[in-house]
This record gives structure tokens, C-alpha cells and sequence, in this order.
């Protein structure tokens, strides 16, 4: 299969939407790319160097093309702290072709979102494997105090903690968790750049427009519907034990 260059006519492959995710992480965590050499050196146990990234990050323009593992999925997303599914979001704007080895012509990139969420005919697949993980969900997971961006100050800090076991608990999505995050990025969007009244009055009147209809939406969304409230305080006031537990440990180890 020929290798598509992005810039001529929008075709990616999958590795391609990975190097183009690579570099948008990069810029979103505000991170060189030495930095990030050397926590996928450290996640992955093999050699990165700032070299090593930039050509990876060169791939999304079909130039000595990196195809990304799935070890090395997971070590990025532990690297930048995002799930694993963010480097398989389709680029923004229309137009881009996701290229297969059956289809060199390519499918849109946005059949992407489908394959990353799943769709109505897999419900009943991925609710069953889902229930094995349901108390997870709920009372979430422990995450290593190395995964954690943290900045100068809080890195030096944890550096010089012996202990190595020390950890942050995380709380997966659930379902309408997703749902949420759509609607909030839809009305964040919606007002971003808005004009001020009087400057492009037709501008204005569409962006007023669009929040509404986000609103709108979000107005109809009921998380009462999804989850139990006696079971959400039950894990909010989990959630400050075991926050009040970590923070206790860690000022016992600083006492030390």
C-alpha cells in the first residue's frame, strides 16, 4: 500500500492518526520532545530519544513512517496522561480519508469514532464484558505517581519520596460521563472566540445560537437516569477517605 503524505490529500493511515495525536499531546501537555523521549524510554524499556520522537511524529507526513505498537499505545497514554483512545481520535475538519489495506482509496475518518466507541449493534458485546468491571468503575483505580504529569516543583518533591509504591486513585468514565464531556466540549467550543456584540453581529447571533442548542442538550441529559444517588455519595465520601488516607501517608513520610 503506497504511503500517504497528509498534506496532499487529507489520506491517513492509522499510525498516521497516531503521529498526528503524538504531536497534538505534545503541544497540549506543553512538553519538548526530550521530555517526552525520556518517559517512553521509561514506560517502554527501550531506547527514545528526542530524534527518535520527531521522526514519529514525522510519520503523519509519510516520512520513514513509524507503526506504532500497542505496548507503545499504552506507554503513550501513560505518557501524557490521556486514554489510549485519544491517539485514534480522526483529525479536526472534514475532508479526511482513513486508509486500509482494503481500502487504498480510504474511509472517512470519521467511521473512526465507530470503531473507537463502538455502535448501537455492539451494546449488548461490550455491556457484558463491561459488567466484569463494574466495581472498578465505581471505586476506581490505583494509578502510579509516575503516570501523573506533574510540574517542577511536585516532580522534585516525589522524586525524593523512597517510597515507590506510592499511587493516585483514578475513576474511570462511566457512560454518561462520555455523554457529558461531549455536550461540555460542544458549548466550550460553541462560545471560544465568540464576537463582541456589535463587531460581526451575524458571528455573534450564530455563536449565541450554538450555546443554545448546546444547553439545550445538556438541559436534557439527566445523570439521575444512569446512576443511583445514595450510590454516588456512597463514592464521593470514599473518594475523600481514600484522599485524606493518601494525603496523611505522604505527610508521614515527609515527617521521616
Amino acid at each position: 500500500m503506497p504511503r500517504p503524505r497528509a498534506e496532499e490529500d487529507g489520506r491517513l493511515t492509522a499510525s498516521q492518526v497516531v503521529a498526528h495525536n503524538l504531536s497534538r499531546a505534545r503541544e497540549l501537555r506543553g512538553l519538548t520532545q526530550t521530555e517526552v523521549a525520556e518517559r517512553l524510554a521509561r514506560f517502554t524499556g527501550a531506547r527514545w530519544s528526542q530524534a527518535t520522537v520527531a521522526q514519529a511524529e514525522g510519520s503523519v507526513r509519510g516520512q520513514r513512517m513509524r507503526q506504532f505498537t500497542a505496548n507503545e499505545l499504552v506507554a503513550l497514554a501513560r505518557t501524557f496522561d490521556v486514554p489510549i483512545l485519544y491517539f485514534f481520535m480522526p483529525p479536526d475538519g472534514a475532508g479526511g480519508r482513513l486508509v486500509t489495506e482494503d481500502r487504498p482509496a480510504g474511509l472517512p475518518c470519521e467511521y473512526l469514532l465507530a470503531l473507537l466507541f463502538g455502535h448501537q449493534d455492539n451494546f449488548s458485546i461490550l455491556a457484558d464484558r463491561t459488567a466484569n468491571w463494574a466495581h472498578l468503575l465505581i471505586n476506581g483505580v490505583d494509578a502510579p505517581l509516575s503516570d501523573i504529569l506533574l510540574d517542577s516543583s511536585e516532580a522534585e518533591s516525589a522524586s525524593s519520596r523512597t517510597t515507590a509504591t506510592v499511587s493516585t486513585r483514578r475513576h474511570p468514565f462511566l457512560p454518561e460521563d462520555v455523554l457529558a464531556a461531549a455536550f461540555h466540549g460542544l458549548a466550550a467550543r460553541r462560545v471560544r472566540g465568540a464576537k463582541r456584540p456589535g463587531e460581526e453581529v451575524a458571528a455573534f447571533v450564530e455563536n449565541l445560537r450554538g450555546l443554545a442548542d448546546a444547553l439545550t442538550a445538556f438541559n436534557n441529559y439527566r445523570p439521575g437516569h444512569f446512576v443511583d444517588e445514595e450510590i454516588v455519595a456512597e463514592v464521593a465520601d470514599e473518594r475523600r477517605a481514600r484522599g485524606q488516607r493518601l494525603k496523611d501517608a505522604l505527610e508521614a513520610e515527609d515527617d521521616e
